[in-house]
């Protein structure tokens, strides 16, 4: 879907809703995969460098990577606990959100509203989706990162490189933020570029890199593609079209 992950995350939440699933249950999960993915994902430079650490060191072009990465993961992982465990922060973010909402409302005359409260039954929704299950989550998280990880090394080894683990790692750590970019599709043209330009200084050769990042793109970009196009006209069939249908309160 043009827009990235903006865009196809409202989408999958408009699927969800119409299709039954209560609105404030799919927003909450859909909060509770997104903050469990990026953490994992966040954490992917952290473990990096400490395998580093014990092997192979970290070329000089990829160190902002991982110092980056690790820097970010630390913040993101810290703000989730403080953000799970105190209301008064959401306090905080909720007087200002809510502000700013009541002024859009007003600039494009709509009917909205969001309070501090609203926030923290958001947040409270999200923690009691996951439950006792929230390791099953994160263990799925994780599985969902290195298969994709995975998939890089053997693009890497069909065309004949000798990646080392702990900078394709980096390099793949990098590449799925790029993915991130609500530009284009998946990030497109990004992450190519990117992963590319990553692996070369990570020591494989350009050719290589670039024979390689074009496999990995090829099962992790392009061939899931027909599979969400048959699966949507079978949601069609289904349910209807989604901007159409009236969603679950």
């Amino acid at each position: 879907i043009p827009g990235g992950v903006v865009a196809g995350g409202a989408f999958y939440f408009q699927m969800l809703a119409v299709s039954g699933v209560p609105m404030g249950t799919a927003l909450a999960a859909l909060a509770a995969v997104g903050i469990l993915s990026n953490l994992v994902l966040l954490a992917l430079p952290a473990v990096a460098v400490v395998i580093a650490l014990i092997s192979a060191p970290i070329p000089e072009g990829m160190l902002p990577v991982a110092i980056a990465g690790t820097i970010l993961f630390v913040a993101m992982f810290t703000v989730t606990v403080i953000v799970v465990r105190f209301d008064r922060p959401l306090h905080w973010v909720g007087w200002v959100v809510q502000r700013v909402v009541a002024w859009a409302a007003r600039i494009f005359k709509k009917d909205w509203s969001l309070t501090a409260e609203d926030i923290i039954a958001r947040r409270d929704e999200v923690v009691s989706s996951l439950g006792k299950r929230w390791h099953k989550a994160l263990g799925v998280a994780v599985a969902n990162w290195l298969l994709d990880y995975a998939t890089l090394v053997v693009a890497l080894i069909a065309v004949g490189a000798d990646p080392r683990p702990s900078l394709v790692l980096l390099a793949f750590a990098g590449a799925a933020v790029l993915g991130m970019i609500p530009i284009t599709p998946g990030g497109l043209g990004f992450v190519e570029a990117g992963l590319t330009g990553m692996l070369t200084i990570a020591g494989i050769p350009a050719g290589d890199a670039l024979l390689a990042t074009l496999a990995y793109r090829l099962f992790q970009f392009w061939l899931p593609i027909p599979v969400g196009l048959v699966a949507y006209i079978l949601f069609r069939r289904r349910y209807g079209k989604p901007s159409e249908l009236p969603a679950v309160s």
